[in-house]
């Protein structure tokens, strides 16, 4: 579905950011890694502002071991946009950044203050729970694992090595090994 979706748009004489927004975002999760973050650069070429390319740019730059740049658009979303509705999601990218660069007491944190906005988020309980498992941090990651399991009641490592769109392999297994350390089997 998503591919044919991508094949109809005519993206290189399109000038709607929100359509190059919305590509980017298929384009990702297919793993079309240089797709996306070219249909990301188009939407914010069209509009530096459009904080919600800003903040899934600074995800797909993470997704693709592209952490630092992935932190600036995160944050940059942020800045452009502090009240949006989706600032809890934009925590949640720059937590995952942070993670990806082993920062994990600001990922952790980042995490936290994206939970504060929304208890139901998914990617920042991922993040929280695997970043504690990596920190050490065994109460918070014993915590985190157990709500991990109340958002994402199918979540499995399985499912985390085959749903998330993680380019380099070394960071899909530093992401597992989180998990693993904080007791999801």
């Amino acid at each position: 579905m998503y591919a044919a979706l991508g094949s109809r748009v005519p993206a290189a004489t399109c000038r709607n950011q929100p359509v190059h927004h919305a590509l980017g975002c298929v384009y990702l999760f297919t793993r079309r890694f240089d797709d996306s973050l070219a249909e990301f650069e188009l939407a914010l070429r069209l509009n530096p502002n459009f904080s919600l390319a800003q903040g899934y740019y600074g995800l797909a730059l993470s997704y693709c071991g592209r952490w630092e740049e992935g932190n600036v658009a995160a944050r940059r979303a942020l800045r452009l946009s502090p009240r949006d509705p989706f600032s809890a999601v934009y925590y949640g990218i720059a937590a995952y950044a942070n993670f990806v660069g082993r920062n994990y007491d600001e990922a952790i944190r980042l995490s936290r203050d994206s939970l504060r906005q929304r208890s139901d988020f998914v990617g920042a309980h991922r993040v929280l729970t695997s970043a504690a498992g990596m920190a050490g941090k065994t109460d918070i990651a014993t915590a985190a694992s157990q709500e991990i399991r109340r958002a994402q009641p199918n979540i499995s490592l399985a499912w985390i090595a085959g749903q998330m769109p993680i380019k380099l392999e070394a960071d899909r297994e530093h992401y597992l090994e989180g998990f693993r350390r904080a007791g999801l089997g």
